[in-house]
């Protein structure tokens, strides 16, 4: 297997450049930010529910060459800590921390590649004095698309994603943009000078992207469905 990855110094916007084809930024040169758009109430056993919002995530393509297939990995952060409380401990309870599915080789019409097909990602964590009860918590993503041109190779992704914690259900759309950039959401973005802090110059964004420092989890997150840019 052949891990692909690309530097985060080709992101810059340029019609001119070739099409990189089918490609996903890995999450070897930092993790990725997802926000969490809720599609509707969650259902099943909900009390003292916490919705999710956003999290890091890492992200990897990994290419058979031979059987020219690929596939894409998963690992949402907020899942992976709590591997250290798992009640499996074995390589088996290590490797549900992350969902795998099955990526196109090509991009489709829009510049998407697509994955699915995904493993569910989970875990079942006794947190012993910080829990009452273990979290039995699993992630089930599908329909993802990585935007992969030459403005943006493969550092949008959007899909779906259906969460459920202790038996109660929720479901998600997912905005994703790479890198994770943190941000101060009580700065004036209308100031020059406050730009690293918030998304706008030497924040670590493409400048390209449309994106906002969101008030609820103080990241960098896009704000149209994905692809998010400028006008």
């Amino acid at each position: 297997m052949v891990m692909l990855g690309l530097a985060g110094g080709l992101s810059a916007c340029d019609v001119e450049q070739p099409d990189p084809g089918c490609i996903v930024q890995d999450s070897t040169a930092g993790n990725w930010w997802a926000k969490f758009d809720a599609v509707d109430a969650p259902q099943g056993t909900c009390e003292g529910f916490e919705p999710l919002v956003g999290d890091e995530l890492g992200v990897w393509k990994f290419a058979d060459p031979v059987a020219n297939t690929s596939i894409l990995v998963i690992r949402p952060l907020g899942l992976a800590a709590l591997g250290q409380f798992d009640t499996d401990s074995t390589p088996t309870g290590f490797a549900k921390l992350q969902a795998t599915g099955n990526l196109s080789i090509d991009k489709d019409a829009e510049q998407f590649c697509t994955a699915d097909g995904f493993t569910a990602a989970g875990v079942l964590a006794n947190q012993g004095k910080f829990s009452a009860e273990p979290q039995d918590i699993n992630y089930q993503f599908g329909k993802v698309r990585v935007y992969s041109n030459p403005g943006a190779p493969g550092t949008q992704m959007t899909g779906e994603l259906t969460y459920t914690n202790n038996g109660c259900t929720a479901k998600y759309v997912m905005r994703a943009i790479w890198p994770a950039v943190g941000c101060d959401p009580s700065l004036d973005p209308n100031d020059p000078a406050n730009a690293p802090s918030t998304c706008g110059a030497g924040s670590g964004m493409n400048p390209d992207f449309a994106v906002t420092c969101d008030p609820e989890t103080e990241a960098c997150t896009p704000t149209k469905a994905i692809p998010s840019f400028k006008e």
